[in-house]
């Protein structure tokens, strides 16, 4: 038996998993346990595991719904596969199913991983999480094996009144007692907490913690991502009263910067028209792991949580699809505040590597601000922020990072 220490997110327990379902094995039972699942992480693992239940794996689910964790897209999605899946809720809100346990075993070997990763992007990819995992070789391990399974057995063989076969009744019945939100009200929850806990500047102190890079979960197939269930609310900005004070520059770290060329600053000759947007290239930058950006899928992970939909007009891609997120704005030292900026994305695009996918639109907000300003060759900066109004900070600065007088 060989037992590794996985610490993420130095390590991402998705790629994990994502190696064992790519290898040419017979997996005899696959069992995933989570207390909280994600749509975008199933969605991503459904054909290696569909190909590996066509080659006679036994496929399980025992998953849970306590805190709103699990959606109901999630269950109606597993309704739809050949495969096993258990619900365990205990009433009592004092008893919360929280175990996360992952098992491949096929007829010579068996990989388990036990720790505090959930069946989720963040648990998966981009949080804080431990866990271990045990490579077993049969028949030598045969004895610890089992001996490390046993305790186990309640959660990967789910009996008892506190489990309940998936199936439409079960689904149904939990949406109507309120205890199965769905995909789009489960961020908005998230969205409008965080909002909350920000309305009043004046009455929150600043964080103590200094937010700090972490990965992002692989980007979604284009062929997947109109499964994601659509949300019908676009992301508002929070609105400042004139009352409160300009709220302080919110720290954060850099995900992207740019020089603003003379086009992207609606600098054009007589007579023709400027593109109205910020190109979202790969300019040298590179990412957390020191490694220069795929500016052709970067963006469309960097903003992947916010709704898109397809974009249609004239000399408009057939694949072309957009999205609003909120930003705060600091263009030469200026606070403009928080405003929703357009993205646009050509998911066609994402295998060449030569050409960019991604545009920010000014807007006619923006569009006679930028163009009078003239910022050419100024420092386009794109920081992700902990604030509660908005997830992201433009700051434009001079060049050499100095505000213009």
């Amino acid at each position: 038996m060989i037992i590794t220490t996985i610490a993420q997110p130095e390590i991402q327990l998705g790629n994990e998993i994502s190696e064992l379902l790519e290898l040419e094995v017979a997996y005899t039972r696959i069992v995933f346990v989570s207390a909280f699942v994600g749509l975008r992480t199933i969605l991503r693992l459904r054909e290696s595991l569909s190909r590996h239940v066509e080659n006679g794996a036994n496929l399980r689910f025992t998953l849970g719904i306590d805190l709103g964790g699990t959606s109901r897209d999630v269950l109606d999605e597993l309704l739809r596969w050949d495969c096993e899946t258990f619900i365990f809720h205990n009433p009592f809100v004092r008893a919360t199913f929280h175990p996360k346990v992952y098992l491949f075993e096929t007829a010579t070997t068996a990989t388990l991983f036990v720790g505090s990763n959930n069946l989720t992007d963040g648990g998966f990819y981009s949080n804080y999480e431990a866990a271990v995992r045990y490579d077993f070789e049969f028949p030598v391990d045969d004895v610890e094996y089992e001996r490390l399974l046993r305790p186990l057995s309640p959660f990967l063989n789910p009996q008892g009144t506190t489990v309940q076969s998936l199936d439409a009744d079960l689904i149904q019945t939990l949406v109507v007692r309120g205890e199965l939100p769905s995909e789009a009200e489960a961020k908005q929850h998230r969205r409008e907490q965080r909002q909350r806990r920000n309305q009043n500047h004046r009455d929150i102190p600043d964080s103590p913690f200094a937010p700090t890079a972490t990965h992002f979960p692989p980007l979604l197939p284009p062929h997947l991502r109109s499964e994601e269930p659509t949300n019908p609310q676009m992301p508002e900005p929070h609105e400042e009263h004139e009352s409160n004070p300009t709220p302080p520059r919110p720290s954060g770290v850099l995900v992207w910067q740019k020089t603003i060329t003379p086009s992207e600053a609606l600098q054009t000759n007589e007579g023709s028209a400027h593109i109205g947007s910020m190109r979202l290239t790969q300019a040298g930058f590179e990412d957390t792991m020191g490694q220069r950006i795929n500016q052709t899928s970067y963006f469309r992970r960097l903003f992947a949580d916010y709704h898109w939909e397809p974009e249609t007009g004239r000399h408009r891609n057939e694949d072309q699809e957009h999205t609003f997120v909120p930003m705060r704005i600091i263009i030469l030292g200026r606070d403009y505040g928080t405003h929703n900026f357009e993205i646009s994305h050509k998911p066609s695009g994402e295998a060449d590597q030569r050409n960019f996918t991604t545009a920010m639109r000014w807007g006619r907000e923006f569009n006679q601000i930028i163009q009078q300003a003239n910022l050419t060759n100024a420092l386009f900066s794109l920081y992700e922020t902990a604030a509660g109004d908005a997830d992201y900070l433009i700051d434009i600065t001079d060049a050499i990072g100095q505000e213009r007088r």
